[in-house]
Parts: C-alpha cells; sequence; structure tokens
C-alpha cells in the first residue's frame, strides 16, 4: 500500500496524471476538416474569441468542410469561411442550407457546391448566417400585354436549367434579379419552344445572354414562349 501511494505520488508530479486539463484543452480545440471524400484532407485549428485566419497544409481540392468545436468552445454558434484561390467564399450545402460560412451544430460536414482548391480558412465571431436570397438567382417573365408574368428562382454559382416556374407564356421581357452575394456578372439565357436561344435587347445592348446590372427588364426580339431558363457562371457577355 505504501508503494502504490508513492507510485501514485510520482505520477501526480510529472503530470502523468494532468488528463482532466488535457481534455479541457481538447475541449475548447476549434477545428476545421477539409475532405476530398478519398484519401486527401487537412486539418487546421484556430483560437477562440478573435478572427483567426489559417492556410491549409494541402489546398485541395476538396469537397467537404466540417466545423468541430469542443464543448469548452463559448460560442457554440460560430461560422467559419473557406476562400478559393482567388479568394472569393466558397458556398456550401447542408441539408436545406446554404452559405458561405459554415458551423458545427452538430450535423457533420458542408458539402462546396463543385470540388474546389481552399487558399484560407477564416473563422470570426462576426460572421453570421446569410439573409434569405442572398445567393439566389431570379429571373422575372412578363407580358404586359396580357398581364402574365412569372418568376423563377433557381441557386447561383453552378449551372442550372428550368422550365418557368407556372407557365410558358408568351412573354415579351426577362429580367434577371441577382441576390447580393451572386457574383455581378451571372449571366443566363432563355430558350424558346423550338430551343433556340432568344434574341434580347436592352438599350444598345443586344445578345443571347442577360444579366442584372441593376438595369431593369431586357426585351424578346418579339413576343415568345419560353420552354427552359439557363444560368450558366461561364456565360459572358457578347462581344
Amino acid at each position: 500500500m505504501q508503494y502504490s501511494a508513492i507510485l501514485v505520488s510520482l505520477l501526480a508530479a510529472t503530470g502523468a496524471l494532468a488528463a482532466p486539463s488535457s481534455r479541457r484543452s481538447v475541449d475548447n480545440e476549434i477545428r476545421v476538416v477539409l475532405s476530398d471524400l478519398g484519401e486527401t484532407g487537412a486539418q487546421v485549428t484556430f483560437k477562440e474569441g478573435v478572427r483567426d485566419v489559417q492556410v491549409p497544409a494541402l489546398n485541395g481540392p476538396f469537397a467537404t468542410l466540417e466545423v468541430r468545436l469542443g464543448k469548452g468552445v463559448a460560442q457554440q454558434d460560430l461560422r467559419c469561411q473557406a476562400l478559393d484561390e482567388s479568394g472569393n467564399p466558397i458556398v456550401g450545402v447542408r441539408g436545406a442550407n446554404v452559405d458561405i460560412t459554415f458551423a458545427d451544430g452538430g450535423n457533420g460536414p458542408w458539402t462546396f457546391k463543385k470540388p474546389s482548391l481552399v487558399s484560407k480558412v477564416i473563422c470570426d465571431p462576426a460572421f453570421k448566417k446569410i439573409s434569405p436570397g442572398a445567393l439566389d438567382v431570379r429571373v422575372v417573365l412578363q407580358n404586359q400585354a396580357t398581364e402574365l408574368g412569372t418568376q423563377t428562382v433557381l441557386a447561383s454559382g453552378v449551372r442550372v436549367e428550368s422550365s418557368p416556374q407556372g407557365s410558358t407564356g408568351p412573354y415579351q421581357t426577362v429580367e434577371l434579379r441577382v441576390g447580393e452575394l451572386v457574383d455581378p456578372s451571372y449571366r443566363c439565357k432563355v430558350l424558346d419552344n423550338k430551343g433556340r436561344a432568344i434574341t434580347l435587347t436592352r438599350g444598345a445592348n443586344v445578345d443571347t445572354t442577360f444579366g442584372d446590372g441593376g438595369n431593369g427588364p431586357w426585351t424578346f426580339d418579339k413576343t415568345r414562349s419560353v420552354s427552359n431558363i439557363i444560368c450558366d457562371p461561364t456565360f459572358v457577355k457578347a462581344a
């Protein structure tokens, strides 16, 4: 019994019994895990209570990001953000949530809309969830003569296609309204009932793709039905 007491005293003196302190340290840990859903991944840790910017050891491309907060982290709704190689926030999806900042919540990883290279990861107590519609693209089709109008809401950042919500027309004008976090150069096109791109005009601009620009609707070359709406980040203005 005497030897056991001596052994316990020695272990305590050397720190071998400092497990509770170690657990407290882990409980206060802020960790972001990047993964390509295969064998490649990177993990970065962050300071608590301040804006902290870290560069992952590998830059990917990665498909998912997971925020892991220890139980001792005071701000359990802390959010983090990943930037691509151009310094732009990467859009992630988890269930019905779409955002450019990501929380833990015990709900697992967020999936990037497309695999992306990650240049930096930022965790900041000031980050908040984005407002509804901030990443949406809204295509508004109208025919003033018949008072027909429809709005079709699409996701941004990737190529998306949809038939007009509610009615195929015929229509006279189309307008693109992008959310506050959507690239203002984002463009779409509309196809007629034969699958051909409809020619549009706005002021001196004539094109088969259209952007927002805060300048109102584009006018069809003539009243037409619309079979499909296509939005694509690779679309560019006509030369």
